[in-house]
């Protein structure tokens, strides 16, 4: 999952690591504070990709190019 999340495989041992010397946890605090935005961009960017997909599935047309719901031309206007 957190490779899926964009998270790097030295990242990953971070998180999994049983080291709980005060520098480990230093560490692994830095790495999550700094994760933490990536990981909500990556939760809102699959978010709206959910409601594209739930959106074209509503509308029948099933192609995102052509969907009169994901039109955001009229929006615009």
């Amino acid at each position: 999952m957190a490779q899926r999340a964009g998270f790097t495989l030295a990242e990953i041992t971070q998180l999994l690591a049983d080291d709980t010397t005060p520098s480990a946890t230093r560490q692994w605090r830095d790495m999550a504070t700094r994760k933490l935005p990536e990981l909500d961009r990556h939760i809102a960017q699959t978010q709206a990709l959910r409601q594209a997909v739930a959106d074209c599935l509503e509308c029948g047309c099933m192609k995102f190019d052509q969907c009169v719901l994901l039109d955001t031309t009229d929006a615009a206007s």
